[in-house]
């Protein structure tokens, strides 16, 4: 295993600890967000604006970016750091973590 594949490989329960923990304190005014990770949202943000303008079906722009995520994970990770990553994904969208609002603000059909 690389250094970098150790890098995503957190002890389990200390990942639900760290969860907790920053849920119960979580206060997105202070949040602090590394510029590489700043530069990297920009380029995606852009990336979806310019298909969204294309009129390319929604969910067709989230699969290409969701495959192009994983093709870089499967590039510098094993499969069960993979499989964690999404599972935590998963479980933000089962907790609310990730909403989804019309332009109205009222909840669509999941």
């Amino acid at each position: 295993m690389t250094e970098t594949e150790k890098a995503f490989e957190p002890d389990r329960a200390m990942e639900d600890a760290v969860r907790e923990d920053v849920a119960a304190s979580f206060d997105p005014s202070v949040l602090q967000i590394p510029e590489e990770l700043r530069k990297c949202g920009a380029v995606v943000d852009n990336a979806i604006e310019y298909l969204v303008g294309k009129e390319l079906p929604p969910e067709m722009i989230a699969s290409a970016l969701l495959a192009g995520s994983l093709g870089i994970l499967a590039r510098t990770a094993d499969a069960s750091t993979m499989v964690r990553m999404l599972e935590t994904a998963i479980a933000s969208i089962k907790a609310g973590e990730l909403s989804v609002s019309g332009p109205d603000g009222a909840s669509r059909p999941g």
